[in-house]
């Protein structure tokens, strides 16, 4: 008998999907079209400009590694908010092209890996244990925390300035031969991005449904849901401001909203077709609405939760508590109108890992 009720589940499984991808598969939708639109007017021209901000904030570092003044630092300082600004709207990407950029902002930052590193001399940053002590949130930790003239007596009169210069040369290096990698490959990728036009795993959609899926789940699990002492969706009690991204530049509410932003973008195709346009072919409905118009709402209520959140997000989780757990709230309903609703619309399996109960 259990072996028949494990055989009709997995009957119903099949037969769900089957009748879920027949549905597209038998559509009409012009697929080719919204994979040309995204690629040519948001994913290639993203990649590019993240290389363009990652190459200035090369320059920066180089002369102020070459200089250490409290202009140079000022300079660099800037360069570094725009070019992680930039990154926010190519994090969502893990198709070829685009591998790697996500281990450019692993946070909660490492600072006792960073510290060791600095000291020794000796490290690769492409192993495991540097995956927290490298990319913008360690550079965010060595530029921002301290005072402007405690940061210059490290890179200068400190004992390990010499390895702090060296160390801090070595990650940007790395985040602009990075970037500057996946923008050429986009260029050489594009046609193969337009010809997986199809649904299933490894197409080109089905990518791009649970890169979406994953960001903004990210932001509410990371960005978020992890600071306010969410374990998924349950809530421990245990406040850690610590755990916000960009937590010493003070620039997680800007980082977020540039992020949510962009993948909005990404769902609406800006002025060209994208997914809103494939929900609304579908005749999607969700609740007697249609769906296509309830993501792009739940998108901008979103959006408006984090704008009102009057402080950085380090300090709102304890100054403006009820705010925090507002936009937590609506960035979980995101989650599940793209991770559950748009993705069983379109016929789309979520292949990604997630064990945080939600």
């Amino acid at each position: 008998m259990q072996i028949l009720k494990y055989i009709s589940v997995a009957a119903v499984t099949l037969l769900l999907l089957n009748g879920c991808n027949q549905k597209v598969n038998g559509d009409k939708f012009n697929r080719v079209e919204m994979l040309t639109n995204l690629s040519s007017h948001i994913i290639i021209p993203a990649h590019q400009q993240f290389s363009i901000s990652s190459g200035e904030l090369k320059q920066k570092k180089d002369a102020f590694i070459s200089n250490p003044s409290s202009v140079t630092l000022d300079s660099l300082k800037s360069a570094f908010l725009l070019a992680y600004t930039s990154y926010m709207k190519v994090e969502a990407y893990s198709l070829p092209p685009s591998e790697g950029l996500r281990n450019l902002n692993v946070f909660t930052t490492d600072t006792a890996q960073i510290k060791s590193n600095v000291s020794s001399g000796s490290y690769d940053l492409n192993t495991a244990n540097n995956i927290r002590a490298k990319g913008f949130p360690a550079i965010d930790f060595m530029l921002y925390s301290g005072s402007s003239n405690e940061i210059l007596t490290r890179f200068t009169s400190d004992i390990n300035a010499s390895g702090r210069k060296q160390y801090l040369s070595d990650i940007v290096n790395e985040i602009e031969t990075v970037s500057s990698n996946a923008s050429s490959a986009w260029t050489s990728y594009v046609d193969q991005f337009i010809g997986a036009s199809g649904t299933d795993i490894g197409s080109s959609s089905g990518m791009l449904v649970n890169d979406l899926s994953f960001e903004i789940e990210r932001c509410r699990r990371e960005r978020v849901g992890n600071s306010l002492g969410y374990l998924g969706s349950i809530s421990t009690g245990t406040l850690n401001p610590m755990s916000v991204e960009a937590y010493y530049s003070a620039y997680s509410k800007e980082l977020l909203i540039e992020n949510l932003k962009e993948c909005k973008t990404l769902y609406t195709g800006g002025t060209g077709i994208s997914f809103d346009d494939y929900l609304a072919y579908l005749n999607a409905d969700y609740n007697g609405q249609p769906l296509d118009s309830v993501i792009t709402n739940q998108f901008d209520v979103t959006i408006q939760k984090a704008q009102n959140v009057p402080v950085d997000f380090s300090t709102a989780i304890t100054t403006n508590k009820p705010e925090m757990e507002s936009l937590f709230l609506e960035l979980k309903k995101l989650t599940v109108l793209l991770k559950v609703d748009m993705s069983s619309q379109l016929g789309v399996i979520i292949n990604y890992s997630d064990t945080d109960g939600d």
